[in-house]
């Protein structure tokens, strides 16, 4: 009867939704854990659809709400702390100190050093030389040379003239004279497609052109050329001949003559010095220092903290849904 009437459906369907709103906490966490997943939307409220409202999964008295128990306990966490310690630390310090050096000064100094030099001087004198000259002789020469006379003569020759000739050939072409047919074909669904596509037919033919070829002929013609002919002529040259002579004349030249003569000569020379001087430097010394530094520590201190205890699992996230519900 409870799966025919309608009315017993909907009255059994109010007595699960009172349960369900009358559920704790606890009762809740129970549910969850015997594989309710979520609330009643996400997976009673599809049980119940399929026929999981029946007499046999009526819903649980309700039970009492446990109450949570808040609890302290003392743990130990880390504090950090400085402290101020004496260490001892090495340092560097410039010191300026003085000391004698002893070094040598170079002074710059002039002497006068008497030396005997050899000198070269230039002496005037004459003398006489001969020497020869070539003077030119002219004369009158008549000889015989051939010279080559320019005429003209008139000869004929042949030459070859190009000259276009029009010759008609024939070739063979090829012509496309295929026409337009339409085709049905089925796509892969199954469709019938008719679409227009043209059918070559290729077609040869013989057609006429005309070329333009060069025929060469060879032609007679008239020409005049200059022609180079040896003659035999007799020519009076004037010839100069060239006849030494012997001459004489006064040369002056100039004669070097060494001497030997004693100069005087500044010379430079450096004077070594010994001096003593005070310079001061620079030391580097170490010292031992006492500074003061922080140093950070660490030391456990207790804490007392609070947490809240849930009985039998009560508040672990479980929405509330129906416990009957598998």
């Amino acid at each position: 009867m409870l799966r025919t009437h309608g009315m017993v459906y909907v009255a059994t369907a109010l007595v699960v939704g009172a349960g369900l709103l009358g559920t704790n906490s606890a009762e809740a966490g129970r549910r969850h854990r015997n594989g309710c997943g979520g609330g009643y939307d996400s997976g009673c409220g599809a049980n119940y659809a399929q026929g999981c409202a029946t007499a046999e999964y009526a819903a649980p008295a309700p039970a009492p709400a446990p109450q949570p128990v808040t609890m302290t306990k003392t743990i130990m966490v880390p504090e950090t702390y400085y402290e101020t310690i004496t260490v001892p630390v090495t340092v560097h310090k410039p010191v300026t100190r003085t000391r004698t050096v002893n070094y040598v000064r170079e002074v710059p100094r002039t002497r006068e050093v008497p030396r005997t030099v050899t000198e070269y001087v230039n002496v005037p004198q004459t003398r006489t030389e001969k020497y020869t000259v070539m003077k030119p002789n002219w004369r009158e020469v008549s000889r015989e040379v051939t010279v080559m006379v320019p005429s003209q003569e008139t000869r004929e020759g042949v030459r070859r003239v190009c000259r276009p000739v029009m010759e008609t050939q024939t070739r063979l072409v090829c012509r496309d004279q295929g026409s337009y047919e339409n085709r049905t074909y089925t796509d892969c669904c199954g469709c019938a497609h008719t679409c227009r596509i043209w059918v070559p037919n290729i077609v040869q033919e013989e057609v006429p052109y005309q070329i333009c070829r060069p025929q060469i002929e060879e032609v007679p013609y008239t020409f005049t050329v200059n022609v180079m002919k040896p003659e035999t002529q007799t020519k009076t040259f004037r010839v100069c001949e060239m006849v030494p002579e012997e001459q004489s004349r006064e040369v002056q030249f100039v004669s070097v003559e060494a001497k030997q003569v004693e100069r005087n000569f500044t010379e430079s020379y450096i004077e070594r010095v010994p001096e003593q001087r005070e310079v001061s430097y620079t030391e580097t010394v170490a010292e031992t220092e006492q500074r003061e530094v922080q140093v950070a520590r660490v030391k456990m201190v207790p804490k007392e903290i609070s947490y809240t205890v849930y009985p039998n699992g009560a508040g672990n996230g479980c929405n509330g849904c129906y416990n009957g519900c598998r």
